[in-house]
């Protein structure tokens, strides 16, 4: 055992410890070699600046980012929509079903989108949920929200009409008349009529 004060330099030629010796005699770094650049960018379609864009190469880039169909292989008989679980909480899930991640008939992707709970979700555990429907049940509710809306325009006409005529009786005043005008909703023009020039 050592006795009196340490000096500064004293264990020079004393024995190393097996500890300072392996932090001493570590490997050194080696150059192996370059990483490419290609592997550090993530990977995205080369497409030729003077030839086609890339929606007329590649049919999927016609479809939305969102779509649900780049991130899962389901029937063609199936409507596919992202739900928000704020509005789930809200107001239910409308007829709409969850797709499980270990269903059959599906095939997941990206694996990562699988939750907990067994369903397929866009950004995490609180993101929007996958959810299906048959494409002939949306067809017939767009035609209840069709008459609906129809039943509503003539009812707005229907009431403008009825005012102009209480207002040139005099119900309002002697002095008071309408001219006939028309209703606003004829005036508007509906997107699923129209057709590229």
């Amino acid at each position: 055992m050592p006795r009196g004060v340490p000096r500064i330099g004293a264990g020079v030629g004393m024995a190393r410890t097996s500890s300072a010796g392996e932090l001493t005699e570590a490997p050194q770094p080696e150059f192996i070699g370059t990483i490419k650049p290609e592997t550090l960018q993530p990977h995205r379609p080369s497409f030729e600046e003077d030839g086609p864009p890339p929606w007329e190469v590649d049919p999927k880039w016609a479809k939305h980012t969102t779509d649900a169909r780049r991130f899962v292989d389901v029937p063609d008989r199936w409507e596919l929509r992202w739900l928000n679980p704020r509005v789930i909480d809200q107001s239910g899930f409308r007829d709409w079903q969850t797709i499980a991640a270990d269903d059959p008939r599906i095939v997941l992707k990206v694996p990562a989108m699988k939750a907990a709970d067994n369903t397929i979700r866009r950004g995490g555990h609180g993101g929007p949920i996958l959810c299906y429907m048959p494409k002939s049940w949306v067809e017939s509710r767009q035609r209840l929200k069709a008459d609906r809306a129809i039943k509503m325009t003539e009812r707005a006409v229907d009431r403008q009409r009825q005012f102009t005529e209480e207002v040139n009786r005099g119900n309002f005043g002697p002095h008071i008349h309408a001219d006939p005008g028309q209703h606003p909703t004829h005036t508007i023009a509906e997107g699923r009529t129209m057709e590229k020039d």
